[in-house]
Protein backbone atom coordinates (compact mmCIF):
# COMPACT_ATOMS: atom_id res chain seq x y z
CA UNK A 1 0.00 0.00 0.00
CA UNK A 2 1.50 3.29 -1.24
CA UNK A 3 1.37 6.40 0.82
CA UNK A 4 -1.20 7.87 -1.20
CA UNK A 5 -3.53 5.01 -0.11
CA UNK A 6 -2.45 5.14 3.19
CA UNK A 7 -2.97 8.94 3.87
CA UNK A 8 -6.53 8.37 2.06
CA UNK A 9 -7.12 5.98 4.67
CA UNK A 10 -5.79 8.60 7.50
CA UNK A 11 -8.15 10.98 6.03
CA UNK A 12 -11.04 8.90 6.16
CA UNK A 13 -10.06 7.99 9.77
CA UNK A 14 -10.11 11.87 10.76
CA UNK A 15 -13.46 12.50 9.47
CA UNK A 16 -14.96 9.99 11.39
CA UNK A 17 -13.42 10.74 14.16
CA UNK A 18 -14.60 14.25 14.09
CA UNK A 19 -10.71 15.98 13.01
CA UNK A 20 -10.42 18.40 10.50
CA UNK A 21 -9.16 17.13 7.57
CA UNK A 22 -7.16 19.75 6.18
CA UNK A 23 -4.54 19.47 9.11
CA UNK A 24 -3.34 16.04 8.15
CA UNK A 25 0.15 16.08 6.87
CA UNK A 26 2.11 13.61 4.26
CA UNK A 27 5.13 15.05 5.89
CA UNK A 28 4.94 16.45 9.78
CA UNK A 29 5.05 13.52 12.06
CA UNK A 30 4.45 15.59 15.37
CA UNK A 31 1.60 17.28 13.82
CA UNK A 32 0.38 13.72 12.74
CA UNK A 33 0.83 12.42 16.13
CA UNK A 34 -0.61 15.44 18.07
CA UNK A 35 -3.65 15.48 16.15
CA UNK A 36 -4.05 11.87 16.76
CA UNK A 37 -3.94 11.94 20.35
CA UNK A 38 -6.35 14.45 21.00
CA UNK A 39 -8.91 12.98 19.33
CA UNK A 40 -12.00 13.16 21.42
CA UNK A 41 -13.10 9.52 20.39
CA UNK A 42 -10.94 6.64 20.28
CA UNK A 43 -12.39 3.46 18.68
CA UNK A 44 -11.27 0.17 19.50
CA UNK A 45 -12.08 -3.55 17.24
CA UNK A 46 -9.47 -5.68 18.96
CA UNK A 47 -9.49 -7.92 22.16
CA UNK A 48 -6.58 -8.83 23.68
CA UNK A 49 -5.42 -10.28 27.32
CA UNK A 50 -6.87 -7.46 29.65
CA UNK A 51 -6.83 -4.82 27.16
CA UNK A 52 -8.69 -3.62 24.30
CA UNK A 53 -7.31 -1.34 21.09
CA UNK A 54 -7.94 0.11 17.63
CA UNK A 55 -6.18 -1.66 14.63
CA UNK A 56 -6.32 0.18 11.49
CA UNK A 57 -7.90 -1.85 8.64
CA UNK A 58 -4.84 -2.04 6.79
CA UNK A 59 -2.91 -3.81 9.06
CA UNK A 60 -3.42 -7.64 10.24
CA UNK A 61 -2.52 -9.56 13.49
CA UNK A 62 0.38 -11.85 12.52
CA UNK A 63 0.67 -13.68 15.66
CA UNK A 64 -0.19 -13.32 19.32
CA UNK A 65 1.36 -14.86 22.75
CA UNK A 66 0.06 -13.25 25.80
CA UNK A 67 0.22 -9.59 26.25
CA UNK A 68 2.20 -9.46 23.14
CA UNK A 69 1.03 -9.12 19.27
CA UNK A 70 2.33 -9.16 15.88
CA UNK A 71 1.29 -6.28 13.59
CA UNK A 72 2.19 -7.09 9.96
CA UNK A 73 1.78 -4.15 7.56
CA UNK A 74 3.79 -2.99 4.42
CA UNK A 75 5.73 -5.93 4.22
CA UNK A 76 6.86 -5.62 7.76
CA UNK A 77 6.03 -6.73 11.25
CA UNK A 78 5.90 -4.85 14.35
CA UNK A 79 5.64 -5.39 17.84
CA UNK A 80 2.86 -4.44 20.51
CA UNK A 81 3.21 -5.53 24.22
CA UNK A 82 0.75 -3.78 27.17
CA UNK A 83 2.52 -3.90 30.29
CA UNK A 84 -0.24 -4.92 32.57
CA UNK A 85 1.94 -5.14 35.63
CA UNK A 86 3.07 -1.28 35.79
CA UNK A 87 -0.68 -0.47 34.78
CA UNK A 88 -1.66 -2.71 37.88
CA UNK A 89 0.53 -1.04 40.53
CA UNK A 90 0.43 2.25 38.37
CA UNK A 91 4.68 2.30 37.88
CA UNK A 92 5.94 5.20 35.49
CA UNK A 93 9.21 5.82 34.68
CA UNK A 94 9.77 9.41 33.34
CA UNK A 95 11.14 9.40 29.57
CA UNK A 96 14.60 11.60 28.97
CA UNK A 97 15.07 12.88 25.66
CA UNK A 98 18.01 11.76 23.51
CA UNK A 99 19.38 14.23 21.77
CA UNK A 100 21.36 11.71 19.66
CA UNK A 101 18.15 10.46 18.55
CA UNK A 102 16.40 10.97 14.61
CA UNK A 103 13.49 11.40 16.74
CA UNK A 104 13.20 11.89 20.60
CA UNK A 105 9.74 13.19 21.97
CA UNK A 106 7.86 12.73 25.39
CA UNK A 107 3.67 11.92 24.81
CA UNK A 108 1.63 13.62 27.11
CA UNK A 109 -2.13 13.28 26.75
CA UNK A 110 -5.08 12.98 29.26
CA UNK A 111 -3.11 12.53 31.94
CA UNK A 112 -1.14 9.67 30.21
CA UNK A 113 2.35 9.42 29.13
CA UNK A 114 5.03 8.12 26.95
CA UNK A 115 7.84 8.49 24.52
CA UNK A 116 8.30 8.56 20.45
CA UNK A 117 11.78 7.67 19.86
CA UNK A 118 13.39 6.78 16.61
CA UNK A 119 16.61 5.71 15.84
CA UNK A 120 18.53 5.16 12.58
CA UNK A 121 20.00 1.83 12.23
CA UNK A 122 22.27 0.46 9.41
CA UNK A 123 20.01 2.01 6.98
CA UNK A 124 16.64 1.49 8.47
CA UNK A 125 14.78 3.47 11.03
CA UNK A 126 14.07 2.18 14.29
CA UNK A 127 11.17 2.45 16.02
CA UNK A 128 9.91 2.74 19.78
CA UNK A 129 6.74 4.13 20.88
CA UNK A 130 5.33 3.78 24.06
CA UNK A 131 2.02 4.80 25.79
CA UNK A 132 -0.18 4.53 28.31
CA UNK A 133 1.71 1.02 29.30
CA UNK A 134 1.44 -0.37 25.72
CA UNK A 135 4.53 0.33 23.64
CA UNK A 136 5.13 -0.88 20.08
CA UNK A 137 8.50 -1.55 18.17
CA UNK A 138 9.94 -2.46 14.94
CA UNK A 139 12.16 -1.47 12.14
CA UNK A 140 10.72 0.33 8.56
CA UNK A 141 12.41 2.61 5.60
CA UNK A 142 12.64 6.48 5.97
CA UNK A 143 9.98 6.77 3.47
CA UNK A 144 7.47 5.10 5.89
CA UNK A 145 7.82 6.74 8.83
CA UNK A 146 4.81 8.87 8.85
CA UNK A 147 2.92 6.27 7.65
CA UNK A 148 3.76 3.74 10.21
CA UNK A 149 4.44 6.57 12.81
CA UNK A 150 0.55 7.86 12.08
CA UNK A 151 -0.44 3.94 12.63
CA UNK A 152 0.87 3.38 15.54
CA UNK A 153 -0.43 6.60 17.06
CA UNK A 154 -3.83 5.10 16.72
CA UNK A 155 -3.37 2.10 18.50
CA UNK A 156 -1.83 3.18 21.30
CA UNK A 157 -3.52 6.16 21.72
CA UNK A 158 -6.79 3.74 21.73
CA UNK A 159 -6.18 1.30 24.31
CA UNK A 160 -8.50 0.80 26.65
CA UNK A 161 -7.90 -1.65 29.73
CA UNK A 162 -10.10 -4.17 31.27
CA UNK A 163 -9.10 -3.72 35.20
CA UNK A 164 -11.60 -6.86 36.41
CA UNK A 165 -9.07 -8.79 33.90
CA UNK A 166 -6.15 -7.50 35.28
CA UNK A 167 -6.73 -7.80 38.82
CA UNK A 168 -7.92 -11.52 38.23
CA UNK A 169 -4.32 -12.01 36.68
CA UNK A 170 -2.05 -9.87 39.08
CA UNK A 171 -4.16 -9.51 42.12
CA UNK A 172 -4.79 -13.68 42.10
CA UNK A 173 -1.21 -14.00 40.86
CA UNK A 174 -2.40 -15.82 37.32
CA UNK A 175 0.32 -14.50 36.36
CA UNK A 176 3.54 -12.99 38.05
CA UNK A 177 6.06 -11.16 35.85
CA UNK A 178 8.25 -11.06 39.20
CA UNK A 179 10.91 -12.90 37.86
CA UNK A 180 10.75 -12.06 34.63
CA UNK A 181 11.85 -8.10 33.88
CA UNK A 182 13.44 -8.95 30.37
CA UNK A 183 11.79 -5.86 28.55
CA UNK A 184 11.20 -3.03 29.92
CA UNK A 185 8.86 -0.77 28.15
CA UNK A 186 9.89 2.64 30.12
CA UNK A 187 13.36 2.19 28.50
CA UNK A 188 14.09 2.23 25.12
CA UNK A 189 16.77 0.48 23.36
CA UNK A 190 19.83 1.48 20.71
CA UNK A 191 21.39 -0.66 18.35
CA UNK A 192 23.78 -1.85 20.78
CA UNK A 193 21.21 -3.45 22.49
CA UNK A 194 20.01 -7.28 22.10
CA UNK A 195 16.93 -7.68 19.58
CA UNK A 196 14.05 -7.19 20.69
CA UNK A 197 13.60 -10.70 19.13
CA UNK A 198 15.50 -11.82 22.04
CA UNK A 199 12.89 -10.96 24.40
CA UNK A 200 9.91 -12.46 22.40
CA UNK A 201 11.64 -15.82 22.67
CA UNK A 202 12.17 -16.07 26.02
CA UNK A 203 8.41 -14.37 27.10
CA UNK A 204 6.92 -17.20 24.24
CA UNK A 205 8.67 -19.74 26.99
CA UNK A 206 5.69 -19.37 29.12
CA UNK A 207 3.74 -21.82 28.56
CA UNK A 208 0.18 -21.01 30.33
CA UNK A 209 -0.79 -19.44 27.35
CA UNK A 210 -3.98 -21.45 26.80
CA UNK A 211 -5.72 -20.32 30.13
CA UNK A 212 -4.61 -16.88 29.77
CA UNK A 213 -6.61 -16.75 26.53
CA UNK A 214 -9.97 -17.78 28.62
CA UNK A 215 -9.66 -14.45 29.79
CA UNK A 216 -9.78 -12.05 27.30
CA UNK A 217 -12.45 -9.88 27.67
CA UNK A 218 -15.78 -11.00 25.87
CA UNK A 219 -17.85 -8.58 26.27
CA UNK A 220 -19.15 -6.48 22.82
CA UNK A 221 -16.81 -3.85 21.76
CA UNK A 222 -19.00 -0.10 21.00
CA UNK A 223 -17.40 1.12 18.20
CA UNK A 224 -18.24 4.54 18.97
CA UNK A 225 -17.70 4.18 22.59
CA UNK A 226 -16.33 7.15 23.90
CA UNK A 227 -12.62 6.93 26.20
CA UNK A 228 -13.34 7.39 29.84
Amino acid sequence: MNIKKILLVLVCLFIFSGCSVENVSNNDISKNVNLIFNRKKKNVNTNAIGYQFYLPGYMTIKNTSEFNKEIYYNGDTYYLYADVVSYYNKTYKKYKINKKSYISKSLNYNNKKGYLEVNKVKGKYYIQMMFNYAKIEGYTSKDKLVDVISSFSYILSSVRYNDNVISTLIGDKKYDLSDNEVYNIFDTKNKNDSNFLDYINEYDNYDNTDELNNLIEKEEIVSDEKED
